[in-house]
């Protein structure tokens, strides 16, 4: 089995933050404008909130097993499940309190449903912004900054067949071989303007 993949987590991690938030505004909108087909796809959204979630949280351990994580990034990365298995403890919650909602016909969600559904919602924006600053600020996951799950060789391979073929479309502009080259170069360092006439 070839494990030299890409990180699949990032793949799929956006539709349990979007799809929770967006339950909590159609439910929210279900309140205000008395309206039972907003509850409904606040319903339907949480559900796939917690199919997403299920999905995502293995994922994410899968991927970190992979990826050369350095000892300071990987105690981010720790906490970062921690916190994901929270959300999905939340959700899960969220998605049993809302089912036996809709068991009772007449019944719609009401103001401690939408509480506890903000808090869910404010604590998985929260996981999803903490999940980008370990990428951005640490490099997790990322093979340019050698703790992917890819040598960087191998991860760019992929782009720079992409951008080969795209090159060949009008309207998209080719970057020269020599750019990539004086990039690699400044990020080791940034050359001083007064370097380059010596």
């Amino acid at each position: 089995m070839n494990l030299d993949l890409p990180p699949l987590h990032p793949a799929l991690v956006h539709f349990p933050i979007a799809l929770v938030t967006i339950s909590f505004v159609f439910d929210l909108l279900g309140r205000m404008f008395h309206r039972r087909s907003f509850h409904s796809a606040g319903w339907w959204t949480l559900c796939a909130a917690a199919i997403t979630g299920l999905i995502t949280i293995p994922l994410g351990y899968f991927d970190m097993n992979r990826a050369a994580l350095d000892e300071s990034t990987h105690e981010v990365v720790d906490i970062h499940l921690k916190i994901g298995w929270m959300v999905l403890i939340a959700v899960a919650g969220l998605t049993l309190w809302r089912w036996w909602i809709r068991l009772q016909a007449e019944r719609v969600p009401g103001g401690g449903y939408l509480a506890a559904a903000a808090l869910a919602m404010c604590l998985t924006l929260f996981q999803g912004w903490y999940g980008g600053e370990m990428v951005y600020s640490h490099g997790a996951g990322v093979a340019a900054a050698e703790q992917g799950t890819q040598t960087a060789e191998r991860g760019q391979r992929s782009l720079r067949k992409v951008n080969a073929a795209l090159s060949k479309i009008p309207g998209f502009a080719s970057v020269p071989s020599h750019h990539h080259d004086e990039i690699n170069e400044s990020a080791g360092a940034v050359k001083k303007p007064e370097d380059e006439h010596k």
